[in-house]
Order: structure tokens, then C-alpha cells, then sequence
């Protein structure tokens, strides 16, 4: 082990030595700090890929459920609409019916 410098018993030759070693040791912190970045970097970028695809694919399921609650409504505008050769106590039941699923579609309480 050598001993230590003092301001007044180093030399230029020794300083110039000990500035390459700190260079060098930054350069060596640098990189890993870098390594470190990159691979954070790349793990964020696989999820924000994964969020993304889960968020199409709820995207595409949520489309998919707002047609078939189209449909829903439309078939019951049917049956509203549909009168004829229905008695009178069929069409209340009927029509009953039909504001009890309007209702569930709407998530309203039915009273």
C-alpha cells in the first residue's frame, strides 16, 4: 500500500495518475448506471406494450357489449311496439316487462 499525498508531496505525474483512476471509476459507475436504465427502460416498455394490448382487447369488449345492449334495446322497442291480437292483460305484462329490462340496461331500480 502506498501512502498517502499530501497537497505539498504529490507530484504531477501522481496526480495525473490519480485523475485517470477517478475517471475511470465514474466511467465504470456511468456504465453500470446506464446497464441499470436500459434494462428499467426495456421492462417499461414490455408493460406499457401489455397495458396497451389489455386496453384494446377492453376496447373491443366494451364495442362488443354496447352493440349487444343495442340489440337488447331494439328488441324490446319491438315487443313495445308490437299490439296487435295481444290482450290487455298480456300487453301490461308485457310492457311491464319490457320497463324492467330498460331499467336493468339503464341500472335504474325498478319500483
Amino acid at each position: 500500500m502506498s501512502e498517502r499525498h499530501t497537497v505539498g508531496t504529490i507530484t504531477a505525474d501522481a496526480l495525473a495518475a490519480l485523475y485517470e483512476q477517478l475517471e475511470a471509476a465514474q466511467q465504470t459507475e456511468l456504465a453500470r448506471q446506464l446497464t441499470t436504465c436500459d434494462k428499467a427502460f426495456a421492462s417499461a416498455t414490455v408493460r406499457a406494450a401489455q397495458y396497451a394490448d389489455r386496453a384494446i382487447e377492453n376496447g373491443k369488449r366494451a364495442e362488443q357489449a354496447e352493440a349487444g345492449i343495442a340489440r337488447v334495446r331494439a328488441e324490446l322497442h319491438a315487443l313495445a311496439s308490437e299490439v296487435r291480437g295481444i290482450s290487455p292483460i298480456a300487453l301490461a305484462g308485457r310492457r311491464d316487462a319490457v320497463a324492467r329490462i330498460r331499467a336493468a340496461l339503464d341500472k335504474q331500480p325498478t319500483t
